[in-house]
């Protein structure tokens, strides 16, 4: 295995045994010079052997993802799920954020409580940038008129049209609470909260 190729190109794909370990594993990572969460989606899956006139099959196959980070910066992953074991390495441009990967094995419903693993990285994967940082120190969205926080990576197991935007929107939805849309009582606990915060 080629870590410098690694995810990176088609022949030397991230080698995981599942679709929720791909989505744990992309949940995970940040970028390596600046920590940079990132929004990612699936553009297609596809067997690159077929050009060397190789039969298709399903062990050979990846999954083809597309990222966008916080600055703009673009990258594609090529991960193949159908491997025996996983192999949490990152690619060479990037580092996990955390020291453990939490794969959701069972989602959180209304009757029932969200399962999860929880898989220990390797130390010298594990990004030295926010091992350091403070609350404060949270990542910022440059696209046009897109300045709110993306504080963790956010995407989807299919393929977005327009994307990042279409994306950026649907991560708005889920994670933003704009102080324009809060009721009275909502405004109220805002202002509680943070004045207790600025006198501790």
């Amino acid at each position: 295995m080629n870590r410098e190729t690694y995810g990176l190109i088609p022949e030397n794909p991230v080698q995981l045994n599942s679709t929720k370990a791909a989505m744990a594993y992309l949940d995970s990572l940040v970028t390596k010079k600046e920590a940079h969460h990132f929004l990612f989606h699936r553009l297609m899956s596809f067997d690159f052997n077929i050009f060397d006139g190789i039969e298709k099959t399903l062990e050979n196959t990846v999954d083809i993802y597309e990222l966008c980070t916080n600055n703009e910066t673009f990258f594609t992953l090529f991960i193949n799920i159908h491997c025996n074991e996983c192999l949490w390495i990152p690619p060479a441009p990037f580092d996990f954020e955390f020291d453990m990967i939490y794969i959701v094995d069972k989602e959180m419903t209304e009757e029932n409580e969200a399962e999860y693993s929880l898989v220990p990285v390797d130390k010298e994967y594990v990004s030295k940038i926010r091992a350091n940082w403070e609350v404060e120190d949270f990542d910022k969205y440059y696209l046009e008129n897109m300045d709110d926080i993306l504080f963790r990576n956010w995407g989807v197991n299919y393929k977005v049209t327009h994307f990042p935007y279409d994306l950026w929107v649907s991560y708005l939805k889920e994670n933003t609470v704009r102080v324009s849309d809060m009721t009275k009582e909502e405004l109220e606990m805002r202002e509680k909260a943070l004045s207790e915060y600025e006198t501790n």
